[in-house]
């Protein structure tokens, strides 16, 4: 009997570890949704987006940033890689970087409140960037 109850003890204390260690996972991996009001057209991946409301969700764990635009448009852009820091504000909003070539604006990166930020795209050759502040 001693033993059967510590057999079950030890399998309780070991699913409730797992359990947490899943919850802790799933909460980092976790989409971060920013909104935004982008008053110009741009373009994400190889696709010109029009002005308008977007909701972009980031998400660490597939890799990609998910897209939800006008008119019901939904897509998905992979990230290029993490950007660690905040260089544009000391991370106190969220914000859009987009490169400008001309009058063409392309989506480059996303940070999130605190300063996190993802690259989906890297202009080669001269560019300025011009940062959207927007609220998570």
């Amino acid at each position: 009997m001693k033993k059967n109850i510590t057999t079950t003890l030890g399998a309780a204390l070991g699913m409730a570890v797992l359990l947490t260690l899943f919850a802790t996972t799933s909460a980092f991996g976790a989409d971060y949704v920013i909104k935004a009001n982008i008053p110009f057209a741009f373009k994400a991946k190889s696709e010109t987006l029009p002005a308008g409301e977007y909701q972009f969700s980031v998400d660490r764990q597939t890799e990609l940033v998910n897209i939800i635009g006008p008119k019901h448009w939904a897509g998905a852009i992979p990230i290029i890689t993490l950007l660690a820091g905040a260089p544009h504000n000391g991370g106190k909003d969220c914000h859009l970087v987009f490169d400008r070539v001309g009058d063409t604006y392309t989506l480059s990166e996303i940070w999130q409140l605190g300063g996190d930020g993802v690259l989906v795209y890297a202009t080669k050759g001269e560019h300025k960037h011009h940062v959207l502040h927007v609220k998570s």
